[in-house]
Parts: structure tokens; sequence; C-alpha cells
């Protein structure tokens, strides 16, 4: 396996400071010293002969794609492979925190996201980013929670509007830099914040916090009065490689592995806390999400969550603080990775050196690019202290 091109980020070590999530209420705020904390986009260190190595890989990932083909008013999706109306595949997705405890779900809106991320935060659970293509006819998405740095990073894989309500410090200085597209909720240290897509619902039972949602309308409305481009750029590479149209991925001969649990049954790299975990259909090749225990369904329609692949994304991470705020490397030219598709478990190794916002891209240990099947997505960030938690049967 192509490993240990990623040397320790001298990433973002920082002593335990004063530092209060801005919560997801417009009356929760923060209380915050002025933001320190270096935002840069992260940078790989890896040796000179290494470099050398890969020069070859970068410069082509840098070539201009071929454009995409147009069939019939429609195009093939860069988030799910399948074929989806043009104007709507030409659009910008948007990324959007979703809150993902116990006493919030369940969710809204979900089922629609074309791609999920989940990474471990404070406390050792974990919260999710959905990464939606078509969202404009949904109810509500939510409920919405706040930002952590390193969602904001692994949005930008995706060219997206990124939306969220509250925010650690670490990631003020990035939200109001103007480098990225933010659709803000009001909290405090929020300069320029969205004023219509926020709203709350009443949810009997449940706490102030998990009735914020986002509204399409407001959402429209919002994108319009900050006057974002929605339209995707052309020379965009891409995240995934799909396989042909009407063509299965099978794998044949890799191992098996049919029940995912990213945490195992209570490790310590957050997703044990919710007792995540896989479960593989073959009837309709998808793996179905359970969470604390449960089938994790979207409150809109019933469904279950459910996608077609599965990624573990081994990454390097840090504890900020004394309140267990965390960070993880959104870089790498080397680390591991799991793909898990057809009920299918590929071993091997992502990378996306370049700037920020360079997509991630997946491989195998033969160095070849790992086709995923056509569908939905599913990223979870494992910790590399925390590997062995991970099970796979």
């Amino acid at each position: 396996m192509k490993q240990g091109y990623l040397k320790k980020l001298g990433m973002l070590c920082l002593a335990a400071g004063l530092m209060i999530t801005a919560g997801c209420g417009k009356a929760e705020t923060q209380e915050a010293k002025e933001d320190t904390f270096n935002t840069e986009a992260e940078v790989i260190a890896w040796e000179k002969e290494e470099q050398t190595d890969n020069e070859d890989d970068t410069a082509g990932e840098k070539e201009k794609p071929a454009p995409r083909e147009v069939v019939d008013g429609k195009i093939r999706s860069y988030f799910s492979g399948e074929w989806i109306d043009e104007e709507l595949g030409k659009t910008r997705p948007l990324a959007i925190m979703l809150n993902n405890t116990s006493a919030a779900l369940p969710m809204s809106g979900v089922s629609n996201a074309s791609v999920i991320y989940e990474c471990p935060v404070e406390g050792r659970i974990t919260r999710w980013m959905g990464v939606f293509e078509d969202w404009k006819n949904l109810g509500r998405i939510g409920s919405v929670r706040s930002c952590r740095l390193y969602y904001l990073h692994f949005a930008q894989e995706f060219h997206p509007v990124y939306a969220h309500f509250g925010q650690a410090q670490y990631a003020l200085s990035d939200l109001n830099s103007g480098k990225f597209d933010v659709l803000s909720g009001g909290t405090k240290g929020i300069k320029h914040p969205a004023t219509a897509m926020y709203d709350r619902i009443s949810r009997p039972g449940k706490a102030t916090e998990h009735t914020l949602y986002a509204f399409p309308k407001g959402i429209l409305k919002d994108i319009e009065k900050k006057g974002y481009d929605m339209t995707m750029p052309e020379d965009y590479p891409g995240k995934f490689k799909f396989a042909d149209t009407g063509e299965i991925a099978e794998y044949q001969g890799y191992p098996d592995a049919t029940v995912l649990k990213p945490g195992g049954d209570g490790g310590k790299n957050g997703f044990g806390g919710v007792r995540a975990t896989f479960k593989y259909n073959a009837s309709d090749r998808k793996y179905y999400r359970w969470t604390y225990g449960n089938p994790h369904t979207d409150e809109l329609n019933g469904q279950q969550v459910a996608v077609t692949n599965v990624i573990f994304q081994y990454c390097d991470g840090n504890v900020l603080d004394a309140k267990d705020y965390l960070h993880f490397a959104t870089q790498s030219n080397g680390n591991e990775c799991k793909v898990f598709t057809n009920g299918k478990e590929i071993d091997g190794y992502w990378k996306n050196p370049g700037e920020l916002g360079t997509p991630a891209r997946y491989y195998d240990e033969n160095e070849q690019e790992i086709v995923l099947n056509n569908g939905k997505t599913f990223i979870c960030i494992i910790w590399n202290d925390y590997k062995d938690d991970v099970v796979v049967q």
C-alpha cells in the first residue's frame, strides 16, 4: 500500500484557550477572544524524492477535463455518476451542516444528499455534512448545526455554497474572509449573515437548539442577495471515478464487506459514540445506515439513509484545546482509505496534493483509481490515531 507520504502536518496545535461554540439558536452566541488560529490551506510536506516521483501524477491532475456529454437534456452528475437534468448538473451544490445528536434526530431532507460526510467532533461523537445537488423542492433541511473548520475545508472539494448556523471560534477567520461562498447564520462573530433561510419549527419535546432548519426559498433569496455565481466551473476536475453507465463495478475476488462499523462497538474515534453502522443489502446493492442502534431515517419521507458507496478516509488529526475541539488534515498524498461498494472492500490510499479545494481521489494498492458504482456516497473521516476501532465484517 502506498502510505507514509504525509508527514505530521505541523498542524494546528494550540494551547488550551477559551472557546465556546456558537449554538444552533439565534440567542445562543459565542464568547471568544480574537481568532489567532492559522486557517491557511494545510501544507503537505513529503520527501523531495517522493515529490519528484509524483510530479507526473500531479501534472495530470491539473489538466483540463474533457467536456461532459449531454444526452436528451441530461448530464452525468459529478457526485453520483447518475444522469440528471443538464441545468441541475451544471449548478453548484449546497453543502450544509446537519445535526446528528440523538436528541435532534430524525433529520429532514438528508435522503436527498448526493454525498454525506461524517466526521468526529468534540465529545467523541460525530456530525454530518450533506452535499445536495437537488434541494430546491424540499420542505426543509436540517436541523442545521454549527461549523468546524475542517468541514468547511472538506466542502471545498465540491465547489459548493456552504451553509451552517453557529461555528467554533477556529473557523471564524475563514468564514469571514470572503474566500469562501458561505451562508452563515446570524451568530456572534459573523460579519455578513444570511438573513432569509433559517427559521425554527415546533418540535414538541425537543430542545430549542434542535429546531432550526434551512428553507429552500430563503436559501435562494440569500444566494441572490450575496450575488454568488451558481454555475459549476467547466474546469472542475470531479472527485469520483464512476462505473460506465449500465455497468457494475463488481470487484470479484475482493473481501466481502457487509457490516461496517467505523467506530466498532464503542471506540474513541467518534463513530463509536453514535454507534454508527452500515449494513449491506445485496438486493439493491446499497449500504443502509443505523445510528444509536436505530435505522437512520429522513423525517420528510420516512426513508432510511442508503448509499451505494461508503468510503473510510483516514486522516491525521489533532486535539486543539482542553474542550476537546478537533481538527483534521483535509489534504494528503498517501493516507489510507477503504472503499466499500457492491458488498466488497477495496483497500488503498487517497491523495489531493495541491491547493485547498483540490478534490481527493481514491486509489487501490496497484495505484489504479478506484471505480465507484453510480449512486450516493457516504464518507467517514477516520482519525488515524484510532484506526484500530474500525470493524468490517
